[in-house]
């Protein structure tokens, strides 16, 4: 028997319920994880986005060399943010 069988027994609720919920559980801590990472960075550079980041290279307010690791690992986390956010739509 299934670790997932046997707790929904145990519980007794229904497997599927549990198994949906557990992963609705677990991608909604997921994606606030994400979303600290991604406050933490936006709040340090006072952007919103990506986008932001890239309007402010262009215009020369900051120097790539300044900021490319936060630029990469916000990118990063707004990828998985998106990745996230596409499996709960899935669960609904």
């Amino acid at each position: 028997m299934e670790i997932l069988e046997k707790i929904a027994n145990e519980l007794g609720v229904n497997k599927d319920v549990l198994a949906k919920n557990s992963l609705e559980a677990f991608l909604r801590k997921e994606l606030l994880d994400v979303e600290a990472q991604m406050f933490k960075i936006t709040a340090q550079h006072g952007i919103k986005s990506v986008l932001e980041f890239d309007e402010l290279l262009r215009t020369g307010k900051v120097r790539e060399e300044d900021i490319m690791d936060d630029y990469m690992e916000l990118d990063h986390v707004e990828a998985r943010r998106d990745e996230l956010m596409r499996a709960m739509k899935k669960l609904q």
